[in-house]
């Protein structure tokens, strides 16, 4: 009949937990294994565990944690090493990574193994992200057992540092510098913890060779900055050596900052000396130079001279420029041109001309304001040697909606 179901709940019945054991060995059901596990986890703990290991992934863990909760309620050492045999067994031999089962392995060691507890929290890792346990369940668990390092290491991970801190400082010292040195990107959060460590070693241990020691650990702390901790009584001979070592770090600073005062000058005056060149700096054309676009004499038209010595029409610069400009520049470009064309030319002696030095005559930019804007926007620099054309050495020869055409034309 093959009712092996049947033939285990009699052996159970009559108390023949091996011989149960050995049917389910031997038939490997796993369902059966799930029914059974709750009783002859009672009688035979260590051979069940056995079988379970025995057949590894085959079974699922989270099926056998109520069996193992209803063993291991009893709080004893034997009853929970074997729980956790096959915890470990599945955590660290199968790769298990659901939450349960590592809630469950958490639980079991802050009953029954402290030790491996914060053991199994530095081997997993800093990372909130990667951790396979609930970090909030870890904390609680944590508290409620007293293991106040182990807390120390699920704050850290949490980057709760400040928290961290605090408690840490109830177990160890050197265990509360470890954690202040963690946030190495937020200087002032890092001065922030040493002043919690400093405070606590002068007000709680008394210890002002411990306190100075804080100083040399930790850069961010200047001796002022520790001072108001200490009682009154204290003589500054104890601070003899922190003082001098503050004095010569302000001193050193405060060489920096005159070296870098020179060197601001220095550069200032350079470009005073650059600037006033500039002023006097000119070009000479010559009646017979061209322009660079369009190749016609320069001086037909109004024209550019950029320092480089290249020289261009101002149409024509306006027409190389234009298509490498962004879509608000070029609108501000049209812009700019249309008010030029709508301004009569000044005329000498006339209102207008002094419109134009002043203003419009509703208060709007003057002429040479509109000129001094489009010369800024189209020759600030050499269409040729500017950024300009850096930009545009992935723009294609041809303009892609004429390819075509281009293209025809050469057929």
């Amino acid at each position: 009949m093959q009712d092996y179901e049947r033939v285990v709940a009699y052996h159970c019945q009559h108390e023949a937990y091996e011989e149960a054991l050995a049917v389910l060995a031997r038939h490997r059901d796993p369902q059966l294994f799930y029914k059974f596990s709750p009783i002859l986890i009672r009688h035979i703990p260590r051979q069940l565990v056995d079988a379970w290991i025995e057949l590894g992934s085959r079974l699922d863990a989270r099926q056998l944690i109520p069996a193992l909760v209803n063993y291991s309620q009893g709080g004893e050492a034997q009853q929970v090493s074997q729980a956790i045999r096959y915890m470990e067994f599945c955590v660290n031999v199968l790769g298990e990574t659901e939450q349960a089962i590592h809630n469950y392995l958490l639980s079991l060691y802050a009953r029954g193994q402290p030790a491996s507890l914060l053991a199994y929290l530095e081997q997993a890792g800093a990372s909130p992200h990667r951790v396979h346990y609930d970090l909030k369940y870890a904390l609680r668990l944590c508290a409620e057992h007293g293991h106040h390092r182990a807390c120390v290491h699920v704050y850290k991970v949490l980057e709760l540092y400040e928290e961290a801190v605090d408690l840490a400082l109830q177990v160890d010292v050197d265990l509360a510098k470890q954690c202040a040195d963690l946030p190495e990107e937020d200087e002032e959060l890092r001065k922030k913890l040493w002043l919690k460590i400093a405070r606590h070693v002068v007000q709680e241990e008394e210890d002002v060779q411990t306190a100075m020691a804080c100083l040399a650990s930790c850069p961010l702390l200047k001796i002022e900055d520790v001072l108001p901790f200490f009682p009154d009584f204290v003589t500054i001979d104890h601070f003899k050596e922190a003082i001098c070592s503050s004095l010569k770090a302000y001193n050193h600073h405060i060489q920096e900052l005159q070296r870098e005062m020179e060197e601001a000058t220095a550069s200032a005056q350079r470009i005073r000396r650059d600037l006033q060149e500039l002023r006097g700096r000119y070009g000479t054309v010559e009646p017979q130079d061209k322009c660079a676009t369009c190749d016609f004499p320069l001086l037909n038209r109004p024209f550019y001279l950029f320092l480089c010595g290249h020289m261009f029409h101002a149409d024509c610069l306006l027409q190389a420029v234009r298509p490498g400009l962004p879509a608000y520049k070029q609108a501000r470009l049209e812009e700019l041109q249309r008010k030029l064309g709508a301004a009569p030319p000044p005329t000498k002696g006339s209102a207008r001309a002094k419109e134009a030095e002043g203003g419009g005559p509703t208060g709007g930019p003057s002429r040479e304001q509109l000129k001094a804007d489009l010369d800024e926007l189209v020759a600030a620099e050499c269409v040729y040697c500017g950024e300009l054309m850096i930009r545009s050495i992935d723009r294609p020869f041809i303009d892609p909606q004429r390819y075509e055409e281009e293209h025809l034309s050469w057929l």
